[in-house]
């Protein structure tokens, strides 16, 4: 028995050993790239600028990473994935080393213009190399895991800058994101060649064994309503993935100002305190393929999800208006888990389970472009929007998102029923 078990192990022994480098490749980019939201406020205070200005930053960042992506998506078949990942974490530690020397607000937010377009290679690339090998057995593992990357690099430079700013040196997060990332990007470059090597074996392995099973023929005219389904879903996840992001790094950036503005909390304490919606929000993922095995159906998955972050979103405004901090830091967590669930079911889960239907990296790559659309919006627009009317507006304007992605599930509902004559294949519910 105790040799049987040690057999499954070895099975997966190279696909964990890849996951694993995925994993920490695309985590200690996050170091490199949230830095600046992460000390929004010292930086607001330190360059003398208003919450629009700061808000610009980030905004170009979405913008350059959020284009990037689908450019990327449609290319990163024809890269090197070794060295493009390599160059492109080499290029953001520069660029971070630069800021953290530089005391020039003007030229940031081309250098983070850079950042953005550089880091935005690494997932379409890393989503492309785990889609072609991982054998399928522990794709929804590696969906699970590497929608760990988000929450778990959020938290890591989160709790460094709330150390960072109680000693008024909000600028070391730059040089630990720096460092960090050369130090990834010299551990990928050696380890690289071994472990896609052993998992495409692995892969190879478990198709050979399957090779006796037969697909069961499907008509034309089926067929044809599936693609239609298929790719009708694919619109309203774009949509969708745009709302996520909205809230999920409106909050991530503008939480530690609320904060600030709302309670008078010291900036050290603020970031402290915005560490809660990364550490939950690493569970988010594991909550997302449990909820798809009872919704398959990502569309519907989506707006049950969204239905309650708009009821969470309506806590933390009635807790603004009573000042009751502590109902609003639940509210802002649980918000922040879902919304962190609906990313990692967007642009991890669907792309790696449609791999036999379509260029996940590809589709990661397009999924993860709309959602740093939404990041971009919430960076400058939800700055705008405080600046104006306060807080409490930008919280009625997450509500109408809300509500307009019920708009957009309605069409579908109703197009699916169009495009549906006979039964639905297991692919476009979600299911492997």
């Amino acid at each position: 028995m105790q040799h049987l078990l040690s057999s499954k192990r070895n099975q997966t022994r190279g696909a964990w050993l890849l996951i694993l480098l995925g994993w920490l490749v695309y985590t200690t980019s996050y170091l490199g790239k949230v830095n600046y939201s992460a000390n929004i406020t010292q930086i607001i205070d330190f360059y003398g600028v208003t919450k629009a200005q700061a808000g610009t930053v980030p905004t170009f960042f979405f913008f350059a990473y959020g284009i990037g992506q689908v450019f990327n998506g449609v290319f990163c078949k024809k890269y090197n994935i070794k060295w493009i990942i390599f160059c492109s974490l080499i290029i953001s530690a520069t660029i971070n080393l630069i800021i953290a020397v530089s005391s020039d607000f003007s030229i940031i937010k081309w250098l983070w213009l850079v950042n953005g377009f550089v880091l935005s290679i690494l997932w379409p690339t890393i989503v492309r190399l785990l889609s072609e090998a991982l054998p399928q057995k522990v794709l929804g593992s590696s969906s699970v895991v590497m929608g760990t990357t988000v929450a778990a690099g959020t938290l890591i430079i989160y709790g460094l800058s709330s150390i960072y700013a109680a000693f008024d040196k909000f600028k070391l997060s730059f040089y630990t994101a720096a460092i960090a990332v050369i130090v990834v990007a010299i551990i990928w470059i050696f380890s690289y060649n071994k472990a896609v090597t052993i998992a495409k074996g692995e892969r190879e392995q478990e198709e050979a064994a399957e090779q006796t099973k037969t697909d069961v023929p499907e008509k034309e005219q089926q067929k044809k309503s599936e693609r239609k389904i298929f790719f009708t879903s694919i619109f309203v996840l774009c949509f969708c993935a745009i709302g996520v992001n909205l809230i999920k790094d409106g909050l991530t950036t503008w939480v530690p100002s609320i904060l600030k503005e709302e309670f008078s909390m010291s900036d050290s304490l603020s970031i402290l305190l915005t560490l809660f919606l990364p550490i939950l929000a690493v569970f988010g993922n594991g909550y997302a393929l449990k909820l798809h095995t009872k919704i398959p159906d990502y569309v519907n998955h989506c707006t049950v999800v969204f239905a309650i972050i708009a009821v969470f979103i309506g806590v933390i405004i009635g807790s603004l208006a009573l000042e009751l901090v502590a109902f609003m830091l639940i509210g802002l967590i649980i918000v922040n888990f879902l919304a962190s669930s609906l990313n990692s079911l967007i642009t991890s889960i669907f792309p790696l389970f449609m791999r036999g239907k379509i260029n996940s990296g590809l589709i990661a790559g397009v999924l993860n472009g709309f959602c740093y659309l939404g990041s971009t919006i919430s960076s400058y627009g939800l700055g705008v929007i405080a600046d104006n009317f306060g807080w409490t507006s930008v919280f009625w304007t997450l509500i109408g998102f809300c509500i307009a992605t019920f708009i957009a599930w309605g069409g579908y509902v109703q197009l699916k029923h169009f495009f549906k004559e006979k039964s639905m294949p297991d692919f476009v519910d979600g299911t492997k």
